[in-house]
Parts: structure tokens; C-alpha cells; sequence
């Protein structure tokens, strides 16, 4: 069977005709079921790697734990959002202390600083 093209079923009469249908429409639908599950599966996959990625970035700010990672990911969102976020943005959104979010600012903006973050492939 080809997408696109009719598939031609020969039978002796319609009822038997119709079970036929019935049953490659079911197993057709099952094939594509598996599909979704697999294509779900490795979107999960890529979404953890994704995270794990983000977490590693923003934990290697100095004084920067997963908890609080976890926090900006939520409230912030990418890592180039965080980057631009303010200093009073970050403490209306998350639970972080006004040091941490100063860091954090100092962080992004001084370029001697953004030499410590790890080469990361978000791929």
C-alpha cells in the first residue's frame, strides 16, 4: 500500500468486503499509533537532553544551584532571555535572593565572565 494510491481489495461479496476495510483501516491506524508513540518518545528524549543542557549552562554561574536554574528555566525561560533579563525582572519572577540575581546579571554582561560558561551542543 502506497499513501496516495488506492489499494484495490478483491472480495466475494460486500460483507466481507467491508471486515477487509475495516481491518486495514484498524491496522493502519495502529502502524501510525506506533509511529506518534515512537516520534513522541524521541521528542521527550530530545527535550531532556535540551534541559540538561540549559542546567549545565546555568548552573556554571558561580553561586548558581539546579534549584535555582529550575526557577529561572519557569519563570524566564531560554538562556538568551536570562541573559537579557534585568536584575529587578529576575526578582519579580523567581524566588532568587538580590545577590543571586546580580550575579547573575554581572554574569551575562561582562565578557571576561561569559569565558567560564562550557562550549554546549544543543543540537
Amino acid at each position: 500500500m502506497e499513501l496516495g494510491c488506492p489499494t484495490f481489495v478483491p472480495v466475494c461479496d460486500p460483507e466481507m468486503g467491508f471486515e477487509k476495510i475495516v481491518r486495514i483501516a484498524h491496522a493502519r491506524g495502529v502502524c501510525k499509533q506506533k509511529d506518534i508513540v515512537a516520534a513522541m518518545r524521541t521528542e521527550r528524549e530530545q527535550a531532556v537532553q535540551c534541559m540538561d543542557a540549559f542546567l549545565q549552562a546555568v548552573t556554571s554561574i558561580p553561586g548558581i544551584d539546579s534549584h535555582d536554574a529550575n526557577a529561572l528555566a519557569q519563570a524566564i525561560g531560554s538562556i538568551e532571555a536570562i541573559a537579557k533579563a534585568s536584575k529587578e525582572s529576575i526578582l519579580e519572577n523567581t524566588d532568587l535572593s538580590t545577590e543571586k540575581a546580580e550575579r547573575i546579571v554581572r554574569f551575562f554582561r561582562d565578557p571576561r565572565q561569559n569565558l567560564i560558561v562550557p562550549s554546549l551542543s544543543l543540537g
